[in-house]
């Protein structure tokens, strides 16, 4: 949306390459079971034939595959090896030379001293955020993103910052009044004020996401560009000390089909609002109270804390909000 006198952002703080998915961790067994070493007195070993060794391999519980083209050297070795294992699973338990439980490779023996195959642990994966279903609309109201919200809930909604001046002040103001308020957060404001964004959160607030840049119109970007402004912002709110947010919400309330899909695709739900002060135009402080203390139980409420001068918004929640609380309405954050 238009911002009137605005105060440019800034330089934009790259975000990286987007969210980053993490390292895939890998566990693979050993490529080939360690013989164990003969106890007692040595016996003679018939000579291995290949027929021999086929039907071994075949009948063994660990399932070795012989390959068509070998080294006859090492497919003798892993004979001895294999028949010393099978030497053991005849032996009673208890016997010299038994094993109980060890697991090596695809081969495991059981404590009963039988060949079985080892249960070999699947390679561990980092889940990417489950991507939500592409709504056809934004939220417009508190129980479309809150279902568990109480009838009397109201919630408010702060964009464009952090601010250094008046991101500060509005936080004090919330204190005071005890309201819990959702901050969308510019990529490019979260770089640059990381405490801010950590502050936000440590009182209580959530954050949505908000892009990189806040360009307008938003929904007229390819839809790579779409992505590129979301999951930026994304990572630098990650690289300022917060939780990647689970909410977007377009510029000026510019939505497409391509911005709800790309918000989706990055496991966020698109908010909206339906009470707009119009607070970022600077209608004057009385103009933008009487608009907020109109809200009824449901309603998402929209205020600034960036892109101007927001000393309007300060004056006029700080006359608002403890007008709201009398009514018995209640905040939440989203």
């Amino acid at each position: 949306m238009p911002y009137g006198d605005v105060v440019p952002y800034g330089d934009v703080v790259a975000g990286g390459d987007g969210m980053s998915s993490g390292d895939r961790g890998r566990r693979s067994p050993d490529s080939e079971p360690a013989g164990r070493e003969p106890t007692g007195a040595d016996r003679p070993r018939p000579p291995v034939s290949r027929r021999r060794l086929f039907t071994w391999s075949a009948s063994s519980a660990a399932g070795i595959i012989l390959l068509t083209a070998f080294d006859p050297a090492r497919a003798d070795e892993e004979s001895r090896a294999g028949q010393r294992a099978v030497d053991s699973a005849a032996r009673p338990a208890g016997t010299a030379g038994g094993r109980s439980g060890a697991v090596r490779g695809s081969v495991g023996e059981a404590a009963s001293g039988t060949i079985g195959t080892a249960a070999v642990p699947a390679p561990t994966e980092v889940p990417a955020p489950a991507a939500v279903p592409t709504p056809t609309a934004p939220a417009y109201r508190i129980h479309e993103v809150r279902p568990d919200a109480p009838a009397s809930a109201i919630a408010l909604t702060i964009d464009d910052g952090p601010h250094p001046v008046w991101t500060p002040r509005l936080l004090e103001v919330l204190r005071v009044n005890r309201v819990a308020a959702t901050f969308s957060v510019v990529g490019a404001q979260a770089a640059a004020n990381p405490e801010l964004v950590r502050r936000i959160v440590a009182e209580g607030h959530t954050l949505c996401n908000h892009t990189m840049t806040h360009p307008q119109p938003f929904s007229r970007r390819t839809p790579d560009q779409i992505r590129v402004e979301m999951a930026h912002a994304q990572s630098a709110i990650v690289d300022a000390g917060a939780e990647p947010p689970r909410l977007f919400r377009a510029p000026g309330g510019d939505w497409s089909p391509a911005v709800l899909e790309a918000a989706s695709g990055l496991g966020m739900t698109s908010l909206g609002w339906d009470v707009d002060p119009r607070d970022w135009a600077r209608p004057g402080t009385e103009s933008i109270r009487q608009s907020l203390g109109g809200a009824r139980p449901g309603d998402i409420l929209l205020c600034h804390d960036g892109g101007g001068n927001r000393a309007q918004t300060v004056a006029a929640l700080q006359q608002v909000l403890p007008m709201l609380r009398a009514r018995g309405l209640s905040f939440i954050p989203l």
